[in-house]
C-alpha cells in the first residue's frame, strides 16, 4: 500500500506526469506500428522501423475534432495520446473555422513513402512540411542530410523545426514556394508531396534526378510518376485521398484552384431543364476523383431554395461565374460562359462507358504543360487537364 502510494505520488507531479506520458505514448506507437504492419501498410523493414521510433505525439501537441473542439496534451492528455496513435489525419491548425493545416492518416503516409521505392544514400524533397513528423520519417529511413522540406507558412516550419529537434532529427525545413521546389539542393532522387496540387508542377520535374520518382496528391488522389524526359513524366493513380491543397504564391498559382474572379451569373426560370444525372451521381467518390482533375475550379455548395424551405440539392459555382443549381424533381438551371451540368452529364456519361473507374484505374502522362489523365492506358479515354 505504501509502495502503490509512492508511486501515485511520484505519477502526479510534473515530472512524473510527463514520463508516464511519454511511456504510454511508446507503447502505443508500437501498437500503431504492429497494426499498420498487420494491414500490409509497412512491408519494408526500413519504414517499419520508422514508425516504431518516430514519436508522433511530439509533432502533434494538440489537434481539432470533427466538431472544433482543441484536443491538447495540457487539457485531456488520455484522449490526445489514443487520438495521436490512431489511424486518422488529424487538423492540426484551422483558420476562420476552417482546417488548414493537417497531419496525415498513417496508413496513407506509410503508403506513399513506400511507393517511393527510396534507397540508401537517396536525396528527398518533401513539400509540405506540416507537423514535421513526415520529414522525421524521412530523416530516420534517410539520414538528416539528404531530407528537405519546404513550406511556406513561416509559423508551420518554426513549429516543425523545433518539433524535429525534440525528437532528434535535423533535416533542412525551408520558407518558401513549395511549387518551385527548391532547386539550391537538387537534383533529388524523389520528391514526395503531402499537399494537393491540380497539375504536375514544372519546377518539381526539372528537381528530380533523370529516371527519379515523384509521389504527389493530383485532385483527389495520389499519383505515382517517374519522370521519362526532360519536362515529361508518366505515372498511374494510388488509392483516393483528400489533402489540403498546395499554399503558393502569385507566382505558382498555375499549380492550384483559381479563386472566384467572376461574379456569379444567376439562372431564371429561363434557363430551367430535366436532367437525368442526379445528386447521388455527382457524389460518388470516383466520379468526383475525375471531376477534381477535369474541372478543378468547381466550388460545391448547398444553397437554400429560393422557390421553397427546402435546400438546393446541389450548387455549382465555376472560377468564370458559370452556375449550375440542381433542384428536386431532376430540374437544373445553368446560367454564365459555361453550361455546367451539361458538363458533368458528358463526363458522366463517358464515366459510365468506362466502367465506372476509380483512381487505381486512371494514369497520367506529362508532356511539358500538356498534362493527360487517362484510364487503364494511354489509349483509352483521356482528358487534357487545365493549365493556366
Amino acid at each position: 500500500m505504501k509502495q502503490g502510494a509512492e508511486t501515485e505520488r511520484r505519477t502526479s507531479t510534473p515530472a512524473g506526469a510527463a514520463a508516464e506520458i511519454e511511456r504510454t505514448a511508446e507503447r502505443l506507437r508500437k501498437e500503431l506500428a504492429a497494426a499498420l504492419e498487420d494491414a500490409g501498410d509497412l512491408p519494408d523493414p526500413a519504414w517499419r522501423a520508422a514508425f516504431r521510433a518516430v514519436p508522433r505525439h511530439l509533432f502533434v501537441p494538440y489537434y481539432y475534432d470533427p466538431s472544433g473542439l482543441k484536443i491538447s496534451r495540457e487539457q485531456r492528455p488520455g484522449l490526445w495520446l489514443r487520438g495521436v496513435h490512431s489511424d486518422n489525419a488529424l487538423v492540426t491548425r484551422r483558420f476562420g473555422g476552417e482546417p488548414t493545416s493537417s497531419s496525415s492518416q498513417p496508413s496513407l503516409m506509410a503508403e506513399m513513402l513506400h511507393q517511393l521505392e527510396t534507397a540508401d544514400g537517396q536525396r528527398v524533397l518533401e513539400i509540405g512540411t506540416g507537423t514535421g513528423y513526415n520529414a522525421a520519417l524521412l530523416a530516420h529511413r534517410l539520414g538528416d542530410t539528404n531530407v528537405t522540406s519546404i513550406d511556406i507558412t513561416p509559423e508551420l516550419t518554426a513549429a516543425a523545426r523545433a518539433h524535429l529537434a525534440e525528437a532528434g532529427y535535423h533535416p533542412t525545413v525551408i520558407t518558401g514556394d513549395g511549387a518551385l521546389g527548391w532547386p539550391e539542393k537538387a537534383p533529388y532522387h524523389r520528391i514526395i508531396a503531402t499537399c494537393r496540387v491540380d497539375t504536375v508542377p514544372l519546377p518539381w520535374l526539372r528537381q528530380l534526378t533523370r529516371d527519379g520518382l515523384m509521389v504527389a496528391p493530383l485532385g483527389n488522389a495520389v499519383a505515382r510518376l517517374r519522370r521519362t524526359g526532360a519536362d515529361e513524366a508518366e505515372g498511374r493513380f494510388l488509392a483516393g485521398a483528400w489533402f489540403m491543397p498546395l499554399r503558393a504564391t502569385a507566382s505558382a498559382t498555375a499549380v492550384g484552384r483559381p479563386p472566384v474572379t467572376a461574379p456569379p451569373a444567376e439562372p431564371g426560370p429561363a434557363d430551367a431543364r430535366r436532367t437525368a444525372l442526379g445528386a447521388a451521381a455527382v457524389d460518388d467518390d470516383d466520379f468526383r476523383f475525375l471531376l477534381s482533375l477535369v474541372e478543378p475550379d468547381l466550388d460545391w455548395r448547398r444553397d437554400p431554395d429560393p422557390e421553397g424551405d427546402s435546400p438546393t440539392l446541389v450548387c455549382l459555382r465555376a472560377a468564370d461565374g458559370s452556375i449550375a443549381r440542381l433542384h428536386r424533381a431532376g430540374r437544373v438551371e445553368e446560367a454564365g460562359p459555361r453550361r455546367l451540368w451539361a458538363r458533368l452529364e458528358e463526363l458522366h456519361d463517358v464515366w459510365t462507358a468506362a466502367g465506372r473507374p476509380g483512381p487505381r484505374r486512371f494514369g497520367i502522362t506529362v508532356d511539358g504543360p500538356y498534362q493527360t489523365l487517362w484510364t487503364d492506358s494511354p489509349d483509352g479515354p483521356s482528358w487534357l487537364l487545365p493549365h493556366r
